[in-house]
């Protein structure tokens, strides 16, 4: 409870007054400390805690998996992770998530094709990871391979998994399958729409990002910086100069204009 409420001295007061402490409470020190931005000291932690003959469980050994990643220390997670005897799906989540970001993705396919060897199977978060993963070295084949998955699964009509697939099949340069994504999902937000409207972006789709962008405001959609950087992109090779201006003056009115 102190952790939670920001009381870090008050937390490592009561924790350090504890004659032996058990895994729970070595695992709430080491998460505190990773909720306050402080992951290098939940790494000491962790290390006193074995120094001091604590096995750690499960638990303790994700949420600092989970730290070595914010450090970007993506061998020590890896290592970590080795040592956990069958790790359950928040394990390989965090390991696909921390190389998909890391710039590690095909590191991060390969823990994904390990984690369906292990028969574990993913959740969306899971997905929506390899998906970006997918997106950034452009494997159209292994996309099509996850997307079969999330069909399977019943899970390609969640907006996150859905969002991720619209990027993949962009970054692939697939619009047509991306805006087939996207009108498959029957309730829409802002995510999907600006996802869509990135990849006609992303494609030199000018007009097309122009059209997406009037239908998304009869919706009523709300606009953020997200869309407005797509319409920038959009406005750059329009060779109407007219609809050009009518787009900037939309986007000064919003504020978004810096």
């Amino acid at each position: 409870m102190y952790a939670k409420c920001g009381y870090l001295i008050d937390a490592r007061r009561i924790f350090d007054g504890a004659v032996e402490p058990d895994n729970v409470s070595w695992t709430a020190m080491i998460s505190a400390y990773i909720q306050v931005g402080l992951p290098q000291k939940a790494m000491e932690v962790f290390e006193e805690m074995q120094e001091r003959g604590c096995v750690p469980d499960q638990v303790a050994s994700v949420t600092i998996i989970n730290a070595c990643v914010g450090l970007g220390r993506l061998d020590a997670a890896h290592q970590l992770f080795t040592q956990i005897t069958s790790p359950n799906v928040v394990a390989w989540n965090v390991m696909i998530s921390g190389h998909a970001k890391g710039g590690k993705e095909v590191e991060a396919i390969q823990f994904f094709q390990d984690m369906i060897k292990a028969s574990i199977r993913p959740t969306r978060s899971t997905l929506g990871s390899v998906l970006s993963a997918v997106a950034s070295v452009a494997n159209i084949s292994f996309g099509l391979q996850v997307h079969a998955l999330a069909v399977k699964q019943g899970l390609e009509s969640n907006v996150y998994v859905g969002s991720s697939l619209i990027n993949m099949y962009a970054k692939c340069q697939k619009m047509e399958a991306a805006s087939e994504i996207f009108n498959s999902l029957g309730e829409k937000n802002e995510v999907l729409w600006n996802a869509l409207l990135a990849g006609y972006a992303q494609n030199g789709s000018a007009c097309k990002v122009v059209k997406l962008f009037r239908s998304m405001r009869l919706s009523s959609f709300e606009t953020d910086e997200y869309t407005y950087t797509s319409i920038l992109s959009a406005c750059a090779c329009l060779e109407d100069v007219e609809m050009g201006r009518q787009l900037h003056s939309i986007i000064i009115k919003n504020k978004f204009a810096s």
